[in-house]
């Protein structure tokens, strides 16, 4: 390998120091060639490092002092190549010439920092032992070395150390210390003759051993330990610095060798600095790192020594917090949180809080909540927050009284000043962070008897239901008793009851203490997630949670005893189910229960009696939740009915198998009944030519639509022979499209069966007769059963694989049609099943008949782009790309194709329907990816003549899209061919992609980023599908994926902008009864998260000119326009609410918009005329024109406007 190849590329370029080492280099080839004679240089074999390493030496002996510099710098690329074995039988020769070279160079940086190189890596190749070490040639260049790396230059500085610490690294990996004493008797001397003007050389020194100290061996580092504290408080601050550095550096290297005594002095030392480091910002940090390692190291070696010392350590890092700088305040509560876990142990916190080191330590913790460090709060309680976590149980009673003082500080927030005189949520949820770990950590018993939510007057102390959500959110993860519920918790429910039913209640009580009920009901869930106590506690709240569901004057406690139902049910399943069955929870409440099952191994046995007891009851709750599933509508009831039925599934699983089957018979009987008698009403009706009783008609619908619903929930738990009952109840409805949500459950109950009884598919007789049914029902399936349909023909097809004497001849084109227009579906889920399907046709296909099988459905896939409507020919383009993406890696018949396939889809490419234009701009994609190179040239005119008509329109979607194919393009064959295909007048881009791309080869050698690979179908068209491109993009990254990511960036913006808040005044309550509270508060999410800073005044210099800045005042000027649409958009709704006249505020927003009071903003509040206000322009007033004012029924309005902006001349004039 060449070492100069690099240094090569720069022969004879503008670079004039690289040229000039150019010439140099060919100067030592032309003399290596001339040495090796005509034979050997005519043999053509390469030039070897030794053979330059030995011309180079030769010249820089004997070269000019003009030359060296660029030999020694040629000879510092060579030697990394040159063989150890040369470099140290000819080390003499090579260290005299080299120390010659720098003892010389003194007031040459160049050449020093170039031969220093050159010493430093043939010191490098010396072996590592005390027998090499301890020549004095050698010693006498590593001193050398070693003084350069104190020089007063930087450049030459930084380079001697960084050899330096190479070789001391590659000492230490060798176990070898023969260079420690050196370093240190170095080290000494230069400390002993520098004075205090010598600070310069002191800082370079200790910047050095910054480096150096972690690879030195114990002795030489406890003596440059105990050299370096009295610098410590030395009053030079550089100086200070350096050395809080050099100490941090050495402690925070795992390897570096620090003994006890050692440890101790420098604990010592930076605890008792006579200079505070508190408010320095630079010595801050350290100081704080330095004794928390320092403190952690002691304590692995000494741990009675440590102990001593942690008060006092724990003291100095807290007053750290006093600190305004955020990096200073961060790091001690990093620092403080380490020191504490590693230092003090859960056993410790709890045997020990009462010893007089622990109870310092607790009542340092404590201190942080006083006002004194109100500036650091946030980091103080979430460092607090952490400890209950670390801590656990055992943080009872030892952090009581933080926990007390941070709830009684929750309560007294109301009075605090916020943040910057902000609210004060910040500060509330900091407090209630701390109750929530706390909670966690010790559990709702302990928490209670602390910190009790009851009070003595009034049920529940109304300055702590502030807890109420904290224990709903942290009791999730908790091991709790139900016991506990029952007793404390639904006491409490119990009183608030009594008290709503309290004849002098007035209302507002009434609804309070309801509220109130609610609230502690809704901790049941949280209390259910991680019960311990089911199998010996559950019996004694089972008849009162049967109770809550049926009570009437709270229908939403039916929901919350649901979801803990749920909890329980789920918990009681072995470890491997719970992770599949059932989601009733949201994501979040799964993945905490999750953690919760996988944090201890699983109990078969207590599993079991917790099964039993919930089982007990099951034959109890199936009816009951039956029932109250009859009761709701399923249509506008569909998330209260799901929670219904999910609990139902629970328990269904838990029942016998009889009960469940008897249940389910009955279930089927009144879906029967129901349906039977809508029928006959609407034959009546029929008959008689008179319309039916609406209201009982709904009503049989409705039962029969619930009894549906039900039987769908039980289906899993049901034998083969209940299954084929269900299927004939509901096949009449897979081909009855009148009752629209009657057909979708069919379809759900259907995709259900298949999922639950894959047998079910099986069976020949059942196979043939669903095929029939499914066929028969393509004219009459409504639209929202069509993903569930959609689902069904997937596990029609995915049967008919494994199945023998199957027919797919005339099953598979009479479904292509429907399959290809369903890949348009507005509903994504329904798009992903036609895929799904589609690729699952295709193998059906191919398994059938496995030579043509796969061309013959690719076949009926085309004869989609000969439909009349544009929106058949682009779904079938976006149904032939799947194809192609999913068969074109392994199927030959596919590759052998692709040519004529591309071929027909770009004859789309001359049509005026853009959603066709998308499809094959998509599948240009996969023919530019999968046709070889050669293939692929024919079709380069189509290709770019095709997209070239649409990347000049302005109004269309592609002009993003077009240029990624054409980088791809220019990727594959070279900017000069694509650009001879591409007109004269469009062959600016072909130039700006190049220069673009020029750019980003640039960026990716200056720092090279992983790029991740593309999957699936949707991940590889997504280059081509992003909709946000109208826009010219004048700064067009040159490849697909900045294309999209700009694409992407564009939509998230927009999205953000749409999204709408409330607006809150400390000072005044919202009423969202007034009709106008809307219009009021509603602003755009942007805006709410910008400052205050648009209207601040413009910089001044120093001589009184503005300073304005270069800012895009358009976009500003459109912010009142926005503010507008949003009322009028507001106005609107409430119009259609009935609580507002949409054409009269539309009447007054252009009315106010024409009446603005132009220069009010100087206008006095206590005086007439302009007041010129302090650091304000002088008074001006802008009148923009408006031809509208010219109108006689406006000239008044027009007078009047001018007379607010005008001063009254007639009073100036006397």
């Amino acid at each position: 390998m060449d070492p100069f190849a690099e240094l090569r590329k720069h022969a004879g370029g503008a670079h004039p120091h690289k040229a000039k080492l150019n010439i140099v280099l060919s100067a030592i080839t032309d003399v290596i060639h001339e040495r090796r004679g005509v034979a050997a240089t005519s043999s053509g074999k390469p030039v070897s490092s030794t053979e330059y390493f030995a011309a180079l030496m030769t010249a820089l002996e004997s070269a000019a002092a003009s030359h060296q510099q660029e030999i020694s710098q040629l000879l510092a690329l060579v030697l990394p190549s040159v063989p150890e074995a040369v470099l140290r039988a000819k080390y003499s020769a090579i260290a005299k010439c080299l120390v010659r070279v720098i003892q010389e160079a003194d007031g040459e940086a160049a050449l020093l920092r170039s031969a220093s190189a050159c010493l430093g890596l043939v010191l490098l190749a010396q072996e590592p032992s005390a027998t090499v070490w301890g020549r004095p040639e050698v010693l006498k260049a590593f001193q050398l070395l070693l003084a350069l790396a104190t020089d007063a230059r930087p450049k030459i500085r930084k380079a001697a150390q960084k050899w330096t610490t190479d070789i001391l690294q590659l000492h230490a990996d060798s176990n070898c210390d023969a260079l420690s004493t050196h370093i240190a008797s170095f080290s000494e001397n230069v400390f002993a003759v520098s004075g205090t003007k010598d600070e310069a050389r002191l800082v370079q020194l200790i910047g050095f051993l910054k480096t150096a100290l972690p690879l030195l061996q114990k002795k030489v580092v406890s003596s440059l330990v105990v050299a370096l504290c009295k610098y410590v408080n030395s009053s030079v601050r550089n100086l200070r610095i350096v050395t809080y550095e050099a100490f941090d550096a050495l402690l925070r290297e795992p390897s570096s060798k620090l003994t006890q005594d050692t440890l101790a002095k420098l604990l010592a030392t930076v605890l008792g600095a006579d200079g505070s480091t508190v408010h320095d910002h630079d010595l801050g940090a350290f100081a704080v790192r330095i004794v928390e390692s320092a403190l952690v190291r002691l304590h692995k070696v000494n741990e009675p020594m440590a102990r001593e010392l942690l008060p006092r350590v724990v003291v100095n890092v807290c007053a750290h917090f006093e600190s305004a700088e955020q990096k200073v305040q961060k790091q001690t509560a990093r620092s403080l949180t380490f020191l504490l876990t590693r230092c003090v142990s859960a056993t410790v916190l709890e045997e020990e809080a009462t010893y007089t080191d622990i109870a310092r330590v607790l009542s340092s913790l404590q201190s942080l909540m006083t006002l004194r460090f109100q500036g650091a709060w946030k980091h103080v309680f979430r460092l607090l927050a952490s400890l209950f976590a670390f801590y656990g149980a055992a943080s009872h009673p030892a952090l009581d009284p933080i926990l007390v003082t941070s709830c009684e500080l929750h309560e007294a927030a109301e009075n605090m000043p916020g943040r910057n005189g902000g609210d004060n949520r910040e500060l509330t949820g900091l407090f209630a962070e701390v109750a929530g770990a706390a909670v966690g950590a010790i559990g709702p018993r302990a928490f209670l008897d602390i910190v009790p939510l009851d009070h003595a007057s009034e049920v529940v102390n109304e300055k702590r239901l502030w807890l109420l959500p904290v224990f709903k959110h942290a009791l999730r993860q908790y091991p709790c008793e139900l016991e506990f519920f029952a007793s404390k918790m639904l006491t409490l429910a119990r009183d608030c009851e009594a008290k709503s039913r309290d004849e002098s209640a007035t209302p507002l009580l009434i609804k309070k203490y309801q509220m109130l009920t609610m609230q502690i009901w809704d901790l049941f869930p949280s209390f259910c997630a991680n019960a311990v106590d089911i199998d010996a506690n559950f019996k004694k709240i089972a008849k009162i949670l049967a109770n809550a569901m049926a009570d009437k004057r709270y229908p939403e406690l039916r929901l919350s005893v649901c979801q803990g139902l749920q909890a329980l049910v789920k918990k009681t399943r072995a470890l491997k189910a719970s992770r599949d069955l059932y989601d009733a929870d949201d994501e979040e409440d799964d993945e905490d229960e999750d953690d919760a099952d996988n944090a201890g191994e699983v109990d078969e046995e207590k599993l079991a009696r917790d099964r039993a007891a919930l089982g007990k009851y099951s034959s109890k709750y199936l009816p009951l939740l039956i029932s109250f599933v009859e009761e709701l509508d399923p249509e506008k009831d569909a998330e209260k009915a799901q929670v219904l039925m999910d609990t139902i599934e629970g328990f269904a699983s838990l029942a016998e198998a009889a009960f469940v089957t008897t249940t389910f018979k009955k279930t089927m009987q009144k879906l029967l009944e129901a349906t039977t008698q809508a029928k006959r009403m609407e034959a009546a009706s029929k008959e008689e030519g008179k319309p039916a009783n609406a209201k009982a008609l709904a009503r049989f619908k409705h039962t029969a639509h619930a009894q549906m619903s039900l039987a769908m929930t039980l289906i899993s738990h049901m034998d083969l022979e209940n299954i084929n009952l269900l299927y004939r109840v509901i096949k009449p409805y897979l081909l009855d499209d009148t009752d629209g949500a009657m057909q979708k459950r069919s379809y759900a109950v259907l995709v259900s069966i298949c999922d639950n009884h894959p047998s079910f598919m099986t069976t020949e007789a059942n196979l043939k007769d669903m095929t029939e049914s499914i066929c028969e029902s393509l004219l009459t399936c409504s639209i929202p059963a069509k993903k569930m349909r959609l689902r069904c023909l997937v596990h029609l097809i995915n049967a008919m694989v494994d199945a023998q004497g199957v027919n797919v001849d005339s099953l598979i084109p009479s479904l292509v049609g429907e399959i290809i227009l369903c890949t348009k579906e507005a509903n994504g889920k329904a798009r992903e099943a036609a895929f799904e399907l589609l690729v699952a046709m295709a193998n059906l296909m191919r398994v059938k008949n496995p030579e043509s099988g796969l061309m013959e459905y690719l076949q009926m896939v085309l004869g989609g782009l000969a439909a009349r409507t544009p929106h058949m020919r682009s779904a079938s383009v976006v149904c032939l790309s799947r194809l192609v993406f999913e068969f074109g890696r392994t199927e030959a018949v596919i590759q052998a194709a692709m040519p004529e396939l591309l071929k027909t889809v770009l004859m789309l490419l001359h049509e005026k329907a853009r959603e066709v234009i998308k499809s094959v701009i998509g599948f240009m994609k996969l023919g530019i990816a999968m046709l070889p190179k050669e293939q692929l040239r024919a079709f380069l005119p189509d290709i770019t003549n095709g997209l070239l008509v649409w990347i000049g329109e302005s109004k269309n979607r592609f002009r993003a899209k077009t240029r990624i194919i054409l980088i791809k393009l220019c990727r594959k064959y070279g900017y000069d061919e694509v650009a001879e295909l591409v007109p004269a007048e469009d062959r600016a881009l072909i130039k700006h992609i190049k220069k673009t791309k020029e750019r980003e080869d640039k960026k990716k050698a200056e720092g090279p980023s992983a790029k991740k690979a593309k999957g699936t179908f949707e991940e590889f068209m997504a280059d081509s599908d992003d909709e946000g491109d109208d826009e010219d993009d004048d700064d067009m990254s040159g490849s697909g994926d900045a294309a999209l990511k700009a694409a992407l960036k564009r939509k998230k913006d927009l999205h953000h902008k749409k999204k709408k808040v409330i607006r809150e005044d400390e000072d005044d309550i919202v009423d969202f009864l007034d009709s106008n509270a809307a219009v009021k508060n509603i602003r755009s999410a942007y805006d709410d998260g910008a400052s205050d800073d648009d209207d601040d005044d413009f910089e001044m210099s120093k001589d009184g000119r503005l300073i304005i800045p270069d800012k895009d005042t358009a976009m500003d000027a459109d912010d009142s326009d926005d503010d507008e649409k949003i009322k009028m958009d507001v106005a609107s709704q409430l119009e259609k609410m009935g609580l507002h006249s949409g054409k009269q505020h539309l009447q007054q927003s252009k009315r106010k918009r024409g009446d603005e009071d132009t220069g009010k903003e100087f206008r006095a509040k206590k005086a007439g005329g302009d007041v010129k206000k302090k650091g304000k322009l002088e008074p001006y007033a802008y009148i923009p024109l408006d031809p509208k004012l010219m109108a006689k029924r406006n000239k008044r309005n027009a007078v009047d406007r001018y007379s607010n902006s005008v001063g009254k001349r007639r009073n100036l004039r006397k």
